[in-house]
């Protein structure tokens, strides 16, 4: 009964992490958020990693061997590529909030994992010692990526995105909990449960890896989502321009979800569309009916809120938050 139990918890698992890639890949068709496109291939890699660990509990219950350690791994370099498309796709949608550009701090998180995974599966073995260091090394790169943040939130001077920051602080902070709930339950799993307890049946043979990384993609998946799901409404609410002029379908796609952010006004939002639209301040009066004072006034609020400083700042920040 348990073993059952366990089967279908997995493909639970199986079926969260693909419908989160799923959700990934709808909100960039709908927003072209590039961070979208890349969760979701951070969520289709740990779908991939997951099928590793299944396949290897099927070829575990297939073998008459007995257990080294309570976790049997068999696609250990497999699970190397699927774990550098998870640290990649995560660590690029840092950057693409921080707006990165260094090619070696892009690259780096990648490189470091794929290294320090490959010496340890050649050097340590795949003993319950070599298996918790070969592993550790998600950890290690996840715990780096939370303390960049943290680095981050404490040295930027922008008010706007320590605001972004500071409101998700408790998905931050959940984070945490889960990486050192990961480190703890691998420890205990491959040092202190006995693995003659999995042979004997008292303890189930896990087919997935670890039940706090699981928690970890839920979670993240719960927090993509429910931004996906507020991108939707937004969008239901404000249907995307029947027009032929790219440009202004992608303003007219992307304003009330811009506007949201920023707590923007209605007519802040018409004024907005316009300025985006490349018209200066003389043909936003004329056309929108309004003093030339009064429009001078909601561009200066629009530029106060969206922490921009000039007109070509905030075009920017449009194109690459809406």
């Amino acid at each position: 009964m348990t073993i059952v139990a366990m089967f279908y918890y997995t493909l639970m698992i199986l079926l969260v992490s693909i419908v989160a890639a799923a959700f990934c890949l709808s909100g960039y068709l709908v927003s072209h958020r590039r961070f979208l496109i890349l969760a979701g291939v951070g969520f289709f890699s740990y779908f991939l990693d997951v099928v590793l660990v299944f396949q290897d509990d099927f070829l575990l219950r297939g073998s008459s061997g007995s257990l080294d350690s309570i976790y049997f791994v068999g696609s250990q370099l497999p699970s190397v590529i699927t774990g550098a498309g998870l640290v990649t796709a995560f660590w690029l949608c840092l950057c693409d909030f921080f707006e990165v550009k260094n090619k070696v701090l892009l690259a780096a998180p990648t490189v470091v994992f794929v290294i320090g995974s490959v010496v340890l599966y050649s050097t340590v073995g795949s003993g319950p010692m070599g298996l918790f260091l070969f592993y550790g090394m998600r950890s290690l790169v996840m715990a780096w990526m939370l303390l960049y943040v943290a680095a981050r939130y404490i040295g930027s001077t922008d008010g706007i995105v320590r605001e972004r920051l500071w409101r998700h602080r408790f998905f931050y902070f959940g984070l945490w909990v889960l990486v050192v709930c990961i480190v703890v339950e691998n420890a205990v799993f491959m040092f202190v449960i006995d693995p003659g307890l999995v042979e004997s049946g008292s303890v189930p043979f896990f087919p997935e890896r670890n039940f706090a990384e699981n928690a970890l993609m839920i979670w993240c998946a719960v927090f993509v989502c429910a931004g996906c799901w507020r991108l939707f409404s937004l969008h239901f609410k404000t249907p995307p321009a029947d027009c032929g002029d790219k440009s202004v379908a992608f303003v007219d796609n992307g304003l009330a979800s811009y506007c949201d952010r920023y707590g923007l006004s209605a007519r802040e939002e018409e004024v907005l569309r316009e300025v985006l639209l490349g018209k200066d301040n003389q043909c936003i009066a004329s056309e929108m009916n309004l003093a030339l004072s009064t429009v001078k006034v909601h561009v200066h609020n629009i530029l106060h809120k969206t922490g921009q400083a000039n007109r070509q700042d905030l075009m920017r920040d449009f194109r690459m938050h809406s």
